[in-house]
């Protein structure tokens, strides 16, 4: 469990940090603090421990089989009459203390923590205008618009507002106001604009339509770069809330399946640590000395498991548009962990010492003929040519 936790320590610690790189433009671009800057970036861990826990149990796993094989004590324990179940039950413990901290953190903290995200961005989006647009400059806030301040008067009061918005590649919007203030109404906040006009430009048109109004809000909390999720997402919702879904909402209107597939995405992810568990003591429980290359077996191991791992997550993906990819996200960890259990439980192991042998002595006559055939062509070649 220490080499589990320094493993999810060190892997979470690398994405993190290309996350934080990648939103470096809080600060930067966007005129946020270092603590909010911080926040934002922290919110997604939760999620981010979830996805790589089952790998980090996979190196933790292979290391102290390894380790027990470099002092021979899984040979010591196998004379001694015990079998492999006896390495399986600590195994599987610390399987499942995995698949709780992941049930926790898809089921509970991840939900909480992308909904504080989006509330987060929602209140970073809000303050774009009202704190971070500058007088007298033309300044891009993301998402193809341009805002333009001529002027902060006291209250919150901005003067000679311009937004241009491009969001829509064929038609272009441009708001003209003589003043604007932000108004904040339940979860989403406007610009009000007033004594101004639009003008829409169409692509290939050659004149404007313009509409003159005396109020009009615009609205900031639309803006989204995509990486939230956007309002409401499955992502964010509890597991409550997608087990009885409101039917009444656009969100579930538009797309029912993405809840579907959201719920069981989370039901199923406490199984890939279990799944992890059974496939590596499958290919290296049995006993063998440090004499003995693990190579082979740690490399069949572990690509066995990035293999199915990596089905699963494409069968997820699927899920939202077709319902009977549920039965195959569900089925390639349960049939996994029966296969590799009875194996287990039968005392076999999916390469044999033999078949281990065979594999290790193929491959080391397959070096040693590349090797005689650099010597023999390519450092004969180059020596023709220095010669020559």
């Amino acid at each position: 469990m220490i080499a589990v936790a320094i493993v999810i320590a060190a892997l979470s610690g690398v994405v993190w940090v290309v996350r934080a790189v990648q939103e470096v433009d809080i600060i930067l671009s966007k005129g946020q603090g270092i603590f909010t800057y911080l926040q934002m970036i922290s919110l997604g861990v939760p999620t981010l421990i979830a996805a790589v826990a089952p790998l980090a149990l996979m190196i933790g796993l292979i290391q102290t089989i390894n380790g027990l094989n470099e002092e021979s004590e899984m040979v010591v324990m196998h004379a001694s009459g015990a079998s492999r179940l006896t390495l399986f039950k600590p195994f599987l413990a610390a399987s499942l203390l995995v698949a709780l901290l992941v049930y926790f953190l898809a089921i509970f903290a991840a939900p909480y923590s992308m909904a504080t995200l989006r509330s987060f961005v929602t209140e970073v989006r809000a303050d774009l205008v009202s704190i971070i647009v500058r007088e007298g400059r033309f300044q891009d806030v993301g998402g193809r618009i341009t805002f333009h301040v001529g002027e902060r008067a006291p209250g919150g009061i901005l003067k000679s507002v311009l937004i241009m918005d491009a969001r829509n590649k064929k038609e272009t919007f441009t708001y003209l106001a003589q003043e604007g203030a932000v108004s904040k109404v339940d979860e989403n906040t406007f610009l009000v604009l007033k004594n101004g006009q639009i003008q829409r430009q169409t692509e290939g048109a050659e004149n404007l339509s313009i509409i003159r109004f005396n109020s009009y809000a615009f609205n900031l909390s639309s803006f989204s770069s995509g990486k939230t999720g956007g309002l409401n997402s499955p992502v964010e919702l509890s597991t409550a809330a997608l087990m009885n879904p409101d039917t009444s909402s656009g969100l579930y209107k538009r797309n029912p399946g993405r809840f579907r597939a959201e719920l069981h995405t989370r039901l199923i992810s406490g199984l890939y640590p279990i799944m992890v568990c059974v496939i590596v003591l499958a290919f290296l429980g049995a006993p063998s000395s440090h004499r003995q290359s693990h190579l082979i077996v740690v490399a069949a191991a572990s690509t066995t498991i990035v293999v199915l791992r990596g089905i699963t997550i494409v069968v997820e993906n699927g899920m939202a548009s077709n319902p009977n990819l549920i039965y195959v996200a569900w089925a390639v960890p349960v049939i996994a962990i029966g296969s590799a259990s009875l194996l287990i439980f039968n005392d076999k192991s999916l390469i044999s010492q033999s078949l281990q042998a065979k594999i290790e002595a193929a491959f080391e006559a397959g070096v040693t003929r590349s090797a005689a055939f650099w010597t023999k062509y390519v450092q004969r070649s180059k020596r023709v040519e220095v010669s020559s």
